[in-house]
């Protein structure tokens, strides 16, 4: 069912505190988006990376416009609505998702964890110019000490490899494009309805991944196993259509700003899905930094926000 929130402005909603309901939904969305990375590495042998992107894409937008249809949605189908869906699925899909796995098989999971998680500096910095979101002191605090976090816990897995310098570029290509479609989707958010924009955003994002594969000559050789249809499934139902319906509700009650911090606890949930699942041992420095990391968010979300704004 979807939730009619009210829109208010980012200065109104930046002196309040984020509510315990908020915090634990970023958290949901942090996990959401880390469970994605272990997947997209088990599916990457049987599928090219953009098809495999544009194929999680199609069956998360498909699903999202199924239950807008079975609840008996109504579209707002506006010229300006749909040219920004376009845009949306362009940079936060088209970019974010493709980026993404294209960077999987070229760079090591450490360099890409770092570039990936740079996307709420690049989303902070447009954020001030497009939404005109209030920037405090403890914002750019809490961002910096969660970077620097984020930093530290990829320092053990550094790959400077021949193929790390066009890996690099795909990851960061992919992160500034997130970066661009969140401030967009807060710029939508609040308005009525989520399964149907969402899904078309995502629709229109697979079209874009669709023929940047052609234009790659990628070709449509899909292994079609049971793990790959298991893999598919789970990045585009849970990690990425529940995700971004979540995602899209929590824009409307906050400053975009003061909830994408929580996606530094993405690195810290792939760490610990690798210690529960795949045996695998804590470092000290991964410790330290996941310890820097919370620390980050504890200032954005506890440290009661008294400063002025910055700009």
């Amino acid at each position: 069912m979807d939730v009619k929130l009210t829109k208010v402005t980012s200065s109104a909603m930046a002196g309040n505190s984020l509510s315990l309901q908020t915090v634990v939904g970023m958290v949901v969305v942090a996990f959401l988006w880390a469970i994605c990375f272990p997947f997209i590495v088990v599916g990457l042998p049987d599928a090219p990376p953009i098809l495999f992107a544009a194929l999680r894409a199609l069956l998360a937008g498909a699903f999202l416009i199924a239950i807008g249809m079975k609840l008996g949605r109504r579209f707002d189908c506006s010229f300006r609505r749909l040219v920004m869906l376009t845009l949306i699925g362009f940079s936060y899909t088209g970019m974010g998702l493709g980026g993404m796995f294209l960077g999987a098989g070229n760079v090591g999971p450490g360099v890409a964890t770092v570039l990936a998680n740079a996307q709420p500096l690049f989303a902070a910095i447009l954020s001030i110019f497009v939404l005109k979101e209030v920037v405090t002191v403890r914002l750019y605090l809490g961002l910096f000490i969660g970077f620097v976090g984020v930093v530290v816990l990829a320092l053990p897995d550094f790959d400077f490899g021949a193929d790390r310098f066009v890996g690099v570029l795909y990851v960061l290509v992919g992160a500034v494009g997130t970066a661009i479609g969140n401030v967009l989707l807060k710029l939508q958010a609040g308005e009525e309805g989520v399964y149907w924009p969402m899904g078309i955003q995502l629709i229109l994002g697979a079209a874009f991944l669709l023929v940047a594969s052609l234009l790659a000559g990628e070709g449509f050789e899909v292994d079609w196993t049971w793990s790959f249809s298991g893999v598919v499934f789970v990045l585009a139902v849970p990690a990425t259509a529940l995700m971004v319906v979540l995602w899209y509700e929590l824009l409307a009650r906050a400053p975009l700003n003061e909830l994408n911090p929580f996606t530094f606890l993405t690195p810290v949930f792939g760490l610990l899905i690798g210690a529960l699942f795949f045996d695998e041992i804590f470092s000290a420095v991964e410790i330290a930094g996941i310890v820097i990391t919370v620390l980050g968010l504890l200032v954005i979300v506890i440290v009661p926000n008294r400063e002025k704004r910055i700009v």
